[in-house]
């Protein structure tokens, strides 16, 4: 069954958190990391045009690069080594299944020049609802 996020996403105010990290990251490129249901929702309900958007990465893009994801070019995360940019935007739910992907697998003993941030932060009730719910 497919989770809608759409008022998770309005209650943590996902407009305002795209509209400051725009004006953090004015003129600079942006990777968005995750292609899931709530990326999904993210894109199709709020306003991205202020962020520099160069791609969308997430593991099923790995074979798969051909095309678009709501108009933006598919990555793969192991492309993500040759490509230049500034921001890696982390676009999921939960998303320390992805730093950990990042930090143990993906980027491990790599020197990396862009910021990590997530978009939308999982408080720790939401942690803890997401625990009872498995």
């Amino acid at each position: 069954m497919r989770t809608d996020f759409k008022e998770y996403l309005e209650k943590k105010n996902a407009q305002k958190a795209i509209d400051k990290i725009a004006k953090q990251f004015k003129d600079k490129k942006v990777v968005l990391y995750g292609a899931g249901f709530m990326a999904s929702d993210l894109l199709r309900n709020y306003d991205f045009s202020r962020l520099n958007i160069i791609g969308i990465a997430d593991i099923k893009f790995q074979d798969d690069t051909e095309g678009d994801f709501y108009g933006y070019p598919k990555l793969g995360p192991y492309d993500l080594l040759e490509t230049e940019f500034d921001l890696l935007l982390i676009t999921t739910y939960d998303d320390e299944p992805v730093r950990d992907f990042f930090n143990d697998d993906l980027f491990e003993g790599e020197e990396i020049n862009f910021k990590v941030k997530t978009l939308v932060k999982m408080s720790l009730w939401d942690y803890i609802k997401q625990i009872m719910n498995a």
